[in-house]
């Protein structure tokens, strides 16, 4: 029985193209994983942005509904009074706050409750209606909402 321990040239090439096939196999894989992540990280970051505004807008707006008095601020919020207290909601650091005071007393935007990611709010008023305009990332959405 002769066994046979020398390797030609042709087992040779063998396995080197088997590691090159698995190395390239390997890097198609990373880069396969690398755009995923990518393309699910700007997924994520456009559905954040477009849910911070809309719910912000629609948390503002279902305020301004029920509002028995509302007073537009300098800096784009309102304070809405209802039911004996005062809401103050402003946005401030690409944030959108709210604070609760006793109706009468001093309004200020200083404290209050962080509500939602929000980079801008704007509230006016046109003919009876209030137009609430909120932006947050590149999502810019608007409303238009009548008191009472």
């Amino acid at each position: 029985m002769k066994f046979r321990s020398e390797r030609t040239l042709a087992d040779t090439a063998s396995a080197v193209s088997s590691m090159l096939l698995f190395v390239l196999f390997a890097l198609c894989m990373l880069m396969a994983v690398a755009v995923a992540a990518d393309t699910y990280g700007r997924i994520e970051k456009g559905y954040q942005q477009s849910f911070g505004s809309a719910s912000s807008i629609k948390y503002v707006a279902n305020k301004l509904r029920c509002a028995e008095n509302v007073t537009l601020l300098d800096n784009g919020g309102a304070a809405v009074e209802s039911d004996g207290m005062v809401s103050v909601i402003w946005c401030s650091g690409g944030e959108l706050y709210e604070k609760y005071a006793p109706a009468g007393g001093e309004i200020t935007t200083q404290g209050g409750d962080r509500i939602s990611s929000a980079d801008s709010l704007s509230i006016t008023e046109n003919g009876g209606l209030y137009v609430i305009t909120v932006t947050a990332g590149e999502e810019t959405s608007s409303v238009m909402v009548r008191r009472g």
